[in-house]
Formats: C-alpha cells, structure tokens, sequence
C-alpha cells in the first residue's frame, strides 16, 4: 500500500515539474505525461522489489 501511494505523489509531483518544463518550453502535453510517468516509476525503482 505504501508503494502505491508512492507511486500515486510521484505522479502528482512528476507532473508538476512536467508542467513547469512545459510552461518553460511552451510545449504542454509531452511534458506533462512524461513527468508524471518518471515521477512514478523512478521511486518505485530505486526502492527495489518489495519485502527488501
């Protein structure tokens, strides 16, 4: 459960940086939907598999 909300402010957070990116280079969706993909992800990775 601990990961899934992880994963779920992640996203959140992820996704405002892909914002601020997207406002800097006037290019809004790709940076939105990547940030928040790398907000997810790169957490759950660096934590490794569950139960370490």
């Amino acid at each position: 459960m601990k990961r899934l909300m992880l994963a779920v402010v992640g996203a959140g957070i992820g996704s405002l940086a892909g914002l601020l990116v997207s406002f800097l280079m006037h290019d809004w969706t790709p940076a939105l939907v990547i940030g928040a993909v790398a907000g997810a992800v790169i957490p759950l990775m660096v934590l490794g598999t569950p139960g370490k």
